[in-house]
């Protein structure tokens, strides 16, 4: 593939994973630079300062590992309200499941709408 088109095709992405956790040296080796991502580690301390790492780096998918202390639900709800054309990866670290988290927004005028946004998918 072209070099321009990789540059052009770069996917942001901010990884909040421990340092001693396994997933680090098996995403570095994944995300190297043919995968077309651009890979970056938190070095957020708080909430606030890992919101102002998304903004600052303009990612579109944040990868947390389940074991980090900002997977909590309310953690991952305001982070979806906050920036709705983020997508949130958690990747299971037990097991071979990821959960993808994307906020979705459907305007419904009946419950017929309602009842077809539930079973889309």
């Amino acid at each position: 593939m072209d070099a321009f088109w990789m540059v052009a095709l770069k996917t942001n992405c901010l990884l909040v994973i421990e340092d001693d956790s396994p997933l680090n040296f098996a995403l570095e080796m994944l995300f190297g630079p043919d995968s077309g991502i651009e890979a970056v580690k938190s070095m957020a301390n708080d909430f606030q300062g890992f919101l102002d790492e998304i903004a600052k780096l303009k990612s579109r998918v944040v990868l947390f590992e389940d074991s980090t202390a900002l997977t909590g639900r309310n953690s991952l709800t305001q982070l979806l309200m906050s920036n709705p054309e983020l997508k949130i990866i958690v990747i299971l670290r037990d097991s071979n499941y990821i959960h993808v988290f994307r906020k979705e927004e459907i305007r419904i005028q009946s419950s017929a709408e309602l009842i077809e946004a539930i079973h889309s998918t």
